[in-house]
């Protein structure tokens, strides 16, 4: 989790010049804290004793299960709302829906407590989701920078996987005399080869065995599925990551999202897969 300050901050405007416009009164009082351990006020208040003349640097926090990172994530961002910064230009990001909701409106009702002032001036946290959420986004806002239409659908991974099945159904591969690997299958070796950035048959050859033999088809499977998703302008769960990470690769796009933040601040799972990828398309090729 990290709040970080962003070069791209509008010159000769400061944090108290902000606060002062959204009539946000700040508290020097560290009280809503009185909550939280010793290493989790540590984490809450590291950097914002400069607030709100100078933003936090990075902060990177390493926590297991159950040692309240989300009650932390919450009372930083209170805090720093607290001293200042523009809750507005804070980015919330998370896995899950409901673990961005509860921390936003912890967040929210931290700071309605410590308020000094009309609570209604300071504004809300917009930018707050999972990075899915929040990829969607960005991605409506600048469709055209990695050709895609505005007006795409997001397909849920029932969508995905009936689609994939339709694909399946026209290339024959449902008819089989061997019976080839079910849509459900289909869309797990795609989505985990997409999101380890690995070729189809090292994905099939290290988590999915059984169909080794299929990892030719596969390839051309998801190919055509590729081709269908462009042709009816439709992006599953995965793309929004993908297509997200090509968005970032243009440089002036890439700008204009930095600055539209002070600071971002993250809640990440060790059980994740490493996102890389050298280019759009399919995992197929």
């Amino acid at each position: 989790m990290s709040y970080s300050r962003k070069a791209g901050a509008t010159p000769g405007r400061t944090l108290d010049d902000a606060a002062q416009e959204r009539g946000t009164p700040m508290t020097l009082s560290s009280e809503h804290l009185s909550t939280l351990n010793p290493s989790q006020r540590a984490a809450a208040e590291y950097g914002t004793a400069a607030l709100p003349h100078q933003l936090p640097g990075p902060l990177l926090i390493i926590a297991g299960a159950g040692t309240g990172k989300t009650t932390t994530l919450a009372h930083r961002v209170a805090h720093l709302v607290a001293r200042g910064a523009d809750p507005r230009r804070i980015l919330l990001l998370t896995f899950t829906r409901r673990a961005a909701e509860t921390m936003t409106r912890r967040a929210h009702q931290i700071a309605a407590q410590v308020a000094t002032g009309d609570v209604s001036g300071r504004g809300r946290i917009e930018w707050s989701g999972t990075f899915h959420a929040i990829g969607n986004r960005l991605l409506r806002m600048h469709a055209e920078a990695v050709g895609l239409d505005p007006g795409f659908t997001v397909l849920d991974r029932s969508d995905a996987e009936d689609l994939l099945n339709l694909v399946r159904h026209e290339l024959g591969f449902s008819k089989q005399a061997t019976r080839f690997p079910k849509k459900g299958t289909c869309l797990a070796i795609y989505s985990h080869a997409l999101n380890a950035g690995a070729a189809v048959e090292t994905t099939v050859e290290g988590a999915f065995p059984w169909c080794a033999s299929w990892a030719e088809e596969l390839k051309g499977l998801f190919r055509a599925y590729v081709d269908a998703k462009q042709r009816r302008h439709v992006l599953d769960y995965d793309d929004l990551l993908l297509y997200w990470f090509h968005l970032m690769q243009d440089g002036a796009v890439a700008e204009s999202v930095r600055r539209r933040f002070d600071g971002s601040t993250t809640s990440w799972s060790m059980n994740t897969r490493t996102r890389t990828h050298s280019r759009r398309g399919s995992c197929g090729a």
